[in-house]
Formats: C-alpha cells, structure tokens, sequence
C-alpha cells in the first residue's frame, strides 16, 4: 500500500500530531514547518528523512503532500486551512478550527466543493473513562436532567504567551470547546440554546480577556448543561463531568469516578483518565478514513463544524449579553 504522504505546521502540540504520524505505517512525514529555530535541530533528530522547514508555503506547493496537520496558533488557522482547501490536501486541525463564525461558515462552503476531508483533535472522545459514560447513557431510559462539565486549566500561564497577543482569542474556543464536544458526543445531541457568561478577574496585565466563562446548554429533551472554562483556579488540569438522571447520577470529580445506581448504590469505575495513551487514535482514525475513502473518523466532519458553531454562538451570547438559538445551517 503507498504511503499518505503528510505535513505538520506548528510542532508545540503538533509534535504530538507528528509523532502519531511518523509512527503510523501509512504515512509519510514528509514536512514540518516550525517557525521557532531554536527547536529545528531536536525535530530532525526525532523525525529523520523529515524536512524540517520555516517556509509553510513549500507545503502546499508540493502536489504529493494528500493531508496537512495544522497546529500552529489559532489566528494562523484559517489561512492556512484556505490553502489546504485550494491545494487539495485533507485538513488535520488543532481545535479551534478557526477564529470566527463568518470563517467557519466560510470554510464550510469552500470545502463543501471539494472532495477533502477534515477532522479535529477533540480528544476527550478517546478517554477510557468518558466512553464508559457514553455507554451508561446509551443503557438508560430517558435523557439525563442535567450535566456539569468543567474545565480546569490549572496553567494560566498559557494564557501569557501567544495567546495573550492574538485579536481574537477566547477561552470558550480553546478550553470550553472540549467540555462542549464531549456533550454533544456522549449525549449525540445538539443543544438548541446557549447562554454564556466570563469574567476576567485575574491579576495578569499581559492577557486582556475572560479567564473564566460559563456556557448554559439547552436540549429540546429539557436537559440543561452547564460548563466552565476555568483558566485560573489554583488546582491540576482536570476535566469533570457529572451527569443527572431520575433514577441514575454518574460522577467523574478529580479522582473520583463512580455512578450511583437506582437503588443509590455507590459503583465505583476503573476505567482510565486521561488515558493519553489512546490520543493517537484521533489522528490514526483520519489516516484510516483516508485509505478507505470514506468518512470514518472519530471526530467526522459535521461534528466539526457543529461544534465550532456551538462555540461561536457561546461568543455571541457573551457579547449580546442574551440568550441565543443556535443555527446549524
């Protein structure tokens, strides 16, 4: 079978994305672009027979190159996603996909003309523990009542950096959109509603925007979701989720995870969390969904755009100071 030949642009969180790549037997990792110098010379150690690059451009030139990981900062995303979809390469890209609605939007037409793929690292899905929630929920009559999802940052730090010097940058798309997709993806639901909230009420001069923000949910089953993005609290990076029924309540609370039963019995779960082991099977789906043609992968193209509209819509509220109903189309 001849080899995907693959990209990777940005190598912080992608050198994740390229290792996944270099390590799968169908693929080739033909090109990294890194703007940072001062990390070429570890990447051509890690990825020998890579061409390690600064010059994105020398990517979408090469018609062999089928699929571009994008990892590099989220402002850079949607041009470099334009050029993949005008370059006819499959589009691998670090949530978010991009930095506003009326990119999405116009990403979702461009790539509607063409036969192209693209998927996102929404990696919550493959956690252990977060499948065995989906499965509790599959085996229960009747939707839940209410769910928490939150999203401890525990690393305010990140906010500093780059992040802090982006124009569009929010914590709703780069920690809350986890929280978000996980619920949609365990409930197989989209919500119809979104009210959000943020406050800003940290010490840092450096970072302008909201490090914390509260996203209401609501279905047209009656559940109502609530989740946070919290980038300050001075705890771990921790992802919790708990999830209300009439008769049934599961509970993933830092190291706690357990549901109670109708009768209020206690059951403990010993599936794994974070499970970082299986992360690699987000972008290994792709690959797969690549060789067979069809769209396979864990994280599928609709999901994508949904996702990122529940988000945007989120922004939105946050900005109207209103609730808003979300439009798919």
């Amino acid at each position: 079978m001849k080899k995907i030949n693959f990209a990777v642009i940005g190598a912080g969180v992608g050198y994740h994305h390229a290792s996944a790549i270099f390590n799968n037997k169908n693929c080739k990792l033909k090109y990294i672009c890194e703007k940072d110098k001062n990390k070429i010379q570890f990447l051509k150690k890690k990825f020998p027979n890579t061409i390690i690059t600064t010059n994105e451009d020398i990517i979408f030139k090469d018609k062999y190159v089928k699929a571009v990981s994008i990892a590099s900062y989220d402002h850079y995303h949607y041009s470099q996603i334009l050029k993949c979809i005008e370059t006819d390469k499959n589009i691998f890209v670090e949530k978010p996909v991009c930095s506003s609605l009326s990119e999405l939007l116009d990403i979702e037409k461009k790539i509607k003309r063409k036969k192209i793929q693209i998927s996102s690292n929404l990696v919550l899905r493959t956690c252990s523990l977060f499948k065995e929630f989906k499965n509790i929920i599959k085996k229960n009559v009747g939707p839940p009542l209410y769910i928490e999802a939150d999203y401890l940052w525990g690393r305010f730090f990140k906010l500093e950096g780059w992040r802090s010097q982006s124009k569009n940058y929010s914590l709703i798309n780069g920690a809350a959109i986890h929280m978000v997709d996980l619920v949609m993806w365990i409930l197989n639901k989209k919500p119809k509603y979104v009210t959000a909230y943020g406050n800003s009420m940290h010490t840092s001069n450096k970072f302008k925007g909201n490090s914390f923000n509260l996203i209401i949910l609501e279905f047209d089953s009656g559940c109502i979701v609530k989740i946070s993005a919290n980038a300050v609290s001075s705890v771990p990076h921790e992802h919790n989720l708990e999830i209300y029924f009439e008769n049934k309540s599961v509970f993933k609370h830092f190291k706690n995870k357990f549901y109670f039963d109708g009768n209020k019995k206690k059951v403990n779960l010993s599936q794994s969390y974070p499970d970082k082991k299986n992360r690699a099977t987000v972008i290994n789906s792709f690959v797969n969904s690549l060789i067979n043609n069809k769209n396979t992968n864990i994280v599928k193209k609709k999901e994508v755009f949904d996702v990122m509209k529940v988000c945007f819509y989120a922004i939105k509220s946050l900005k109207k100071n209103k609730k808003l109903k979300i439009n798919y189309k």
